[in-house]
This record gives C-alpha cells, structure tokens and sequence, in this order.
C-alpha cells in the first residue's frame, strides 16, 4: 500500500494588515485626537478663567485665595442642600400616600432621598393581596413616576400574620 504525501505549508502568506486590526487602529486614533482636542479646549478654557480671576482680583484690590474659594464652596454647598430639602414636595408626597393607604395598611415610616428624587416607604399590611393592592394604587398616583418593592417579610411570631414591607418610589419634580 503506497503512502500518499503530506503537504504541510508553515508559510501561509498572510495580508499585511488585517481588515479589523486596522479599522480598530483607526478607531483607537480617532479616540486619541478627540481626546487630545478635548483637553486643549479645557486648557484654553481653564487659562481664560484664570485670566478673567487675575483680572479681577486687580480691578477690585483684593486677593481670592484658595482657602476663601473652599470656604466659599462649601458655604454654597451647604445651601444648595437646604434649599433641596426645602423643596421636597412633602405635602403633595405624604397626602398621596396617606390617600393610597386604607384600614389594612399601617405607614410605619418616610425617608425622601433628595439627591435621587426618591421616596422610602416602610408600611405593615394585614396580608400580601393588601400590600400589592397598595402598591398599585400609588404607581396611579401623579405624584409618583415609578414605585418598586424592596422587600416584605411576612411576621410569623404575631398570630395574624401582617406583612412588613419597604418600597422605594421615585416622584416627579414639578417641570
């Protein structure tokens, strides 16, 4: 039985550049001259502020130091935080939640995160078609975008059994 040969070709000729090596290299460029013309704009923004602050420290005979600016910086934040604790819609809030709730469920708690525009709400209800019952009826609320359960615990040790349950909803900022 003869042999038949064997052709093996480690020389394989290849193109110089693949297809996708060289549209990913033109990509990773397009990245770093976007990036590059990106922190020369804010370099030239930057050194306009500068100007503008050299400018007035002349004009008005004072100097701003840096200790002033992070005074001053956290005075504005301290304000800022008011005044968004201020403007909490609390009233509108807790009257929607108050007319959502019936005699099978207790509010136990509200915590607004002002940052996130959310509202935590931990209620007790007398059993679980009541707290989805609830559930429903704020998300027809205008009041609020979205509401989601974050978690309910049935009470084992109380004979009736109530739900203990956490929501978080979401309201919508007066536009």
């Amino acid at each position: 039985m003869p042999m038949n040969r064997l052709r093996l070709d480690y020389q394989r000729s290849m193109k110089p550049f693949p297809l996708a090596g060289t549209i990913l290299l033109l990509v990773a460029i397009a990245i770093l001259i976007l990036s590059g013309d990106y922190y020369y704009n804010l370099t030239i923004k930057t050194a306009g502020w500068e100007d503008s602050l050299k400018k007035f420290e002349q004009t008005s005979g004072r100097q701003v130091n840096d200790t002033d600016q992070g005074r001053r910086g956290e005075g504005v934040k301290q304000a800022y935080e008011v005044l968004r604790q201020l403007t909490v819609p609390w009233e509108n809030l807790f009257q929607a939640v108050e007319s959502s709730t019936d005699q099978e469920i207790a509010l136990l708690g509200m915590e607004p995160d002002t940052e996130k525009h959310v509202v935590n709400i931990s209620c007790e209800a007398k059993n679980v078609a009541a707290m989805l019952n609830f559930i429903k009826r704020l998300e027809t609320r205008q009041e609020f975008g979205s509401v989601y359960l974050q978690s309910h615990q049935i009470q084992e040790h109380d004979p009736e059994r109530p739900v203990r349950f956490s929501l978080i909803a979401f309201w919508r900022t007066a536009a």
